[in-house]
Formats: C-alpha cells, sequence, structure tokens
C-alpha cells in the first residue's frame, strides 16, 4: 500500500498537472498587480514570463517521470536548472528582440517571480 502511493506521488502527470495549476494561481494572483504597474502591457508581460517558466518545468517533470527515475535529485536538479536557464534565458532574448518596449516593469520582475516560484514547486515534486 505505501509503494502505491508514493508512485502515484511521483506520477509525472500529476506533477505537471499541480505545477500548471501553482503557476496559474501565481498568474491569477499577479494579474492585478501587474495591470496596476503597467496596464496590459504589463500583464502581457507576466502571460509570457509564466509560460517561459511553466514550458522548462513540464518537460523536466515528464523526464524525470519517464526516464530517469532512478537518477538522484541532485542531478535532476542540476538539469533541471540548466534547463530551466536556457530556455527561460533564450526567451527573453526573443521576446525582448520581438518587443523593445518591456522593460523591467513589464517583464523582468514578473519572469523572475515566476523562475523561482516554478523552481521551488518543481524541486519539491522532485524530491518528495
Amino acid at each position: 500500500m505505501l509503494t502505491t502511493s508514493h508512485s502515484q506521488s511521483k506520477n509525472p502527470l500529476k506533477q505537471c498537472v499541480i505545477l500548471t495549476s501553482a503557476l496559474l494561481g501565481l498568474f491569477l494572483i499577479l494579474c492585478v498587480p501587474a495591470y496596476l504597474t503597467a496596464g496590459k502591457t504589463s500583464v502581457e508581460g507576466l502571460v509570457y514570463s509564466a509560460l517561459l517558466c511553466l514550458i522548462p518545468g513540464l518537460i523536466i517533470l515528464l523526464m524525470t517521470g519517464y526516464f530517469f527515475r532512478e537518477a538522484p535529485p541532485a542531478s535532476v536538479m542540476a538539469i533541471s536548472t540548466l534547463t530551466r536557464i536556457m530556455i527561460a534565458g533564450v526567451g527573453a532574448l526573443i521576446i525582448f528582440n520581438i518587443r523593445p518596449d518591456f522593460g523591467l516593469a513589464n517583464f523582468s520582475i514578473w519572469l523572475l517571480i515566476c523562475y523561482f516560484a516554478s523552481l521551488l514547486v518543481e524541486t519539491l515534486l522532485i524530491i518528495r
């Protein structure tokens, strides 16, 4: 019975739903401050930020759940951090090239908040 609950808690699809729900909740909480900061442009930056942090989290959770199930958590976290930095960094550069009007208040601050929140949730899901 204990192995059943452990395997269910390590279910990668369930972990993806938890991460998505956490980022969606964070997005809903941050929508009002983003709108009050710089209007619709800031909310647009928040959307991009949440997506840039969700995508690597889903990739890592699916990879660790299906391919690296027995890997030590430290190595998974190293791969996770590198993947997240690469995707968020490249995505941020692309967004800054497409939308040069984005700045600290419109995008960067939301990216940092979403980045650390998703990293926290992902870490708790992996080491649990």
